[in-house]
C-alpha cells in the first residue's frame, strides 16, 4: 500500500510539474518562434500572408523575387528606407538607370544592400565612381545557389561584360537549406531549390512547392522537403520540445532555458509597464550566436563546402558560355568580423582556395573591414547581427571593390 501511495504521489507530482512545463513552453512558444514543438514541425501557413506573398514575392522556380516594377518601405525605430525595382527586376539605380552597363549583380540582400535607400547602394556608389548602370539583382536571404539560377535565367535579357556573385559567408548554410523554415524556424513561405551531390558532381532538387496551389497542401511534399534539407535531422529536430516536456526542455537547457528567461521577463517587463529598453540582452541574441556556431561548423564540413565550390565552378563554366567576366564577392555581415576580431577568420581557408581558379577574380572584403576603426559606422545595427550595410558602409564598399578591380575590369 506504501508503494502505492509513493507511486500516486510521484505520479501527481510528475503531472503537475510537466502542467507547469507545458504550459510556461506553449506561451514561449507563441511568443517567440525560435523556441519549437511538435507542432512547429508542419505549420499552418496563413491565408493572408500568402497572399501578400503571391502577389510581391514568389517565384516558382526561384522560392521568391524581387518582383519587377514594385516597391517597399522598411521601417525601424530610427529611419525609414524605400527601395524601387525597375521593369527588368533589378533595383533603381537613380541617374544611373539609362547609362551603359558594364557590371551586373546577384546575390543575397548584403548585395541588394537592404536597409539604405536606392541612391545609397554600394552598386550606386560604384556606379559614380565607374560612370555605369551597376546593375543590381539582389535577393534578400537568397544563397549562392539561388543567386546563380537567378543569372542563368535573365543574363541573356541583361548582359554585361562583368558578373558579380556577391554573398555573405552564411551562403554556405543557405545552400543546404531545401525548406528555411527548418534552419529559420518561422520563414514558412521560404520553399526553395537546392544542389545536392551526387557521384561528385551537383545535381539540382527543384524547388517542391513551385506552384501557389501547393503552399496550402504543402504537406504532401513533407517527406520530400526533410529528405533533402540538411538542417531537418541535424537541426530542427534536435531543438523540438515535446512529451515530455520537463524532461526534453534539458536536451539544450542552456538555450532553451535562456529563451525562457528572457522571453518572461520581457513579457513581464511589458505587463507592468516598465520600459523593455531597460533590457540589455534578448533571446535573439542566443540565435544569432547558435547561427555563427553552425557557419563555423558549416567551413569545416567537406560536403557543405564541396557544395559551395562547385557552385562557384558552374557560375565559372556559365561565364564562359556567355563570354563575361566572372567576379565572386565575399561580404561579411558585422557578427562575423566581430568573431574574426577576437579569434580567427573561419572562411579565410576556404576562399583561398576558390583562389587558385584563373578564370574568376576572387574578391574578400573582410581584411578591409578588419582595418576600419570604427566598425559600427559601417553597418546598420538594428539587427542581432549587425545588419546590413549602413550608407557609409556601402560607400566604403565600393571604393574596395573598386580598387581591386585594377588591373582587371
Amino acid at each position: 500500500m506504501e508503494n502505492i501511495l509513493i507511486i500516486i504521489y510521484i505520479s501527481i507530482g510528475f503531472i503537475i510539474i510537466e502542467s507547469i512545463f507545458y504550459g510556461i513552453i506553449k506561451f514561449v512558444n507563441k511568443k517567440f518562434q525560435w523556441l519549437i514543438i511538435k507542432n512547429d514541425e508542419c505549420p499552418k501557413l496563413s491565408k493572408k500572408g500568402l497572399e501578400k506573398f503571391f502577389q510581391i514575392s514568389f517565384d516558382k522556380e526561384l522560392g521568391w523575387v524581387r518582383k519587377p516594377n514594385t516597391s517597399n518601405i522598411e521601417s525601424n525605430e530610427d529611419k525609414s528606407v524605400i527601395w524601387n525595382i525597375n521593369e527588368k527586376g533589378a533595383r533603381v539605380n537613380p541617374e544611373y538607370e539609362n547609362k551603359e552597363s558594364l557590371i551586373s549583380c546577384y546575390g543575397d540582400s548584403f548585395t541588394f544592400a537592404r536597409q539604405v535607400n536606392d541612391s545609397e547602394t554600394w552598386e550606386h556608389e560604384l556606379s559614380k565612381i565607374m560612370d555605369s548602370n551597376i546593375q543590381n539583382f539582389g535577393v534578400g536571404n537568397y544563397g549562392i545557389d539561388q543567386s546563380l539560377l537567378r543569372l542563368k535565367r535573365e543574363y541573356k535579357s541583361n548582359k554585361t561584360k562583368y558578373v558579380i556573385l556577391g554573398v555573405v559567408p552564411d551562403s554556405i548554410r543557405r545552400n543546404l537549406n531545401f525548406w528555411k523554415h527548418y534552419f529559420e524556424y518561422g520563414n514558412t513561405f521560404g520553399f526553395k531549390p537546392r544542389f545536392i551531390l551526387s557521384n561528385n558532381e551537383l545535381e539540382l532538387i527543384k524547388n517542391p512547392i513551385n506552384e501557389e496551389s501547393k503552399f496550402l497542401d504543402y504537406v504532401k511534399n513533407l517527406d520530400e522537403i526533410k529528405k533533402y534539407d540538411y538542417f531537418y535531422k541535424n537541426k530542427f529536430c534536435k531543438e523540438i520540445i515535446n512529451f515530455p516536456y520537463c524532461i526534453k526542455v534539458f536536451k539544450n537547457p542552456i538555450r532553451n532555458f535562456s529563451i525562457i528567461y528572457w522571453v518572461l521577463k520581457i513579457e513581464l517587463y511589458k505587463k507592468i509597464q516598465r520600459d523593455i529598453s531597460r533590457i540589455k540582452w534578448n533571446p535573439m541574441k542566443i540565435i544569432m550566436k547558435i547561427n555563427l556556431k553552425w557557419r563555423i561548423k558549416l567551413y569545416l564540413d567537406d560536403e557543405a563546402k564541396t557544395i559551395f565550390k562547385k557552385i562557384i565552378d558552374e557560375f565559372i563554366n556559365f561565364s564562359k558560355e556567355e563570354k563575361f567576366q566572372p567576379i565572386f564577392v565575399m561580404l561579411p555581415q558585422k557578427d562575423d568580423i566581430l568573431f574574426i576580431k577576437s579569434n580567427y577568420n573561419f572562411y579565410e581557408k576556404f576562399v583561398n582556395e576558390l583562389n587558385t581558379n584563373q578564370y574568376i577574380k576572387i574578391i574578400d572584403v573582410t581584411k578591409d573591414l578588419l582595418e576600419e576603426s570604427d566598425l559600427d559606422k559601417l553597418y546598420s545595427d538594428d539587427n542581432e547581427y549587425g545588419g546590413h550595410f549602413s550608407k557609409y558602409g556601402n560607400k566604403k564598399i565600393a571604393e574596395i571593390l573598386h580598387s581591386k578591380f585594377q588591373g582587371y575590369i
